[in-house]
């Protein structure tokens, strides 16, 4: 039998969702106790051999998003009545805390930043700007989590170090793969602020520094459609926790505060073309996979790979 976490409930191993109150059932081959600690533990041809053979069906991958969203209900859960009691900037933190670190900086150009599952934002910024930032930072780090979640769930290990390190030089080390990500990041971001303050400039800015519009508009359209993909089912995970009550919220907040007038240019790259979930599931595979094939022909992958796991040390000890 397996008990529910939630509830108590004796559940057949058979059940995905406990009977009494539909919370996933985490069995004991979900996660175990090995861990991958070390670049040649991770990119190796036995490990390659796993991901070719175990992609995730749709019902495995469904498993993983509901997983990711508990982690923030978990911890929401034990704050409920400080989360009620927070302003909507407030709000957001708090969401963004139930999966990442959030710090705030005084100096700089960039509004926020993600990297080593630490949001750092500008503290400088009205509570528009800040609730918009949080968001897109926020959904970098969901975009990252929904691949090591996938990873754990087919090598059948808990997160490591060295495992955030290979997922971050995976998806960090192919510029569509970054392009992608931050597609993703504004189109989420853009979910939950008011129709009319969407900005793209960093996703257009990525485009003119390292793509060429007609030479590279097959794998641009490729970057936006995967992007827009995984940004529905990051939009599904937060739809939990920034319900519509506090959407609403978010529009008292620019309506007051918020200077500029909306611009309805930035709209236009929105867009509704996204892979089916059997083809999405099938490109995130490969992704999955060409970190491995990648880091075993680059002989700068190892220091890269280095880099990476010493941040995640710092950020997570």
């Amino acid at each position: 039998m397996v008990f529910c976490s939630k509830c108590g409930k004796k559940n057949s191993p058979d059940n995905i969702y406990c009977s009494e109150c539909d919370f996933i059932l985490m069995k004991n081959e979900y996660f175990n106790l090995e861990k991958l600690e070390s670049f040649n533990e991770i990119v190796n041809e036995d490990n390659l051999k796993v991901l070719e053979e175990n992609p995730l069906s749709e019902m495995e991958y469904a498993i993983i998003l509901k997983n990711i969203a508990r982690m923030a209900r978990e911890y929401l859960d034990d704050l409920s009545d400080e989360f009620k009691s927070r302003s909507t900037l407030g709000k957001i933190k708090m969401i963004a805390l139930s999966y990442a670190d959030v710090t705030y900086k005084s100096k700089g150009s960039e509004l926020g930043s993600y990297s080593y599952n630490r949001i750092e934002i500008d503290d400088r910024l009205n509570d528009c700007d800040l609730i918009s930032t949080i968001i897109h930072e926020l959904t970098h780090h969901l975009f990252n989590e929904i691949f090591e979640q996938m990873l754990m769930y087919i090598w059948e290990v808990e997160k490591s170090d060295a495992l955030e390190a290979y997922v971050s030089f995976t998806l960090g080390i192919n510029p569509v793969l970054v392009l992608a990500n931050e597609y993703c990041a504004h189109t989420v971001e853009g979910r939950f602020i008011p129709y009319g303050y969407q900005n793209y400039g960093s996703f257009n800015n990525m485009i003119s520094e390292s793509f060429d519009l007609k030479k590279d508009s097959e794998i641009i359209y490729f970057a936006l459609k995967l992007g827009n993909s995984i940004a529905d089912d990051i939009i599904r995970i937060l739809e939990g926790f920034v319900t519509s009550q506090v959407r609403h919220d978010i529009k008292e907040v620019f309506k007051n505060d918020y200077a500029k007038a909306p611009d309805y240019d930035a709209i236009l790259l929105e867009s509704e073309e996204m892979f089916s979930t059997e083809e999405k599931l099938n490109h995130m595979h490969v992704i999955l996979m060409s970190g491995i094939s990648i880091a075993g022909e680059d002989i700068n992958s190892r220091e890269i790979f280095k880099v990476f796991e010493e941040g995640y040390h710092k950020s997570n000890n």
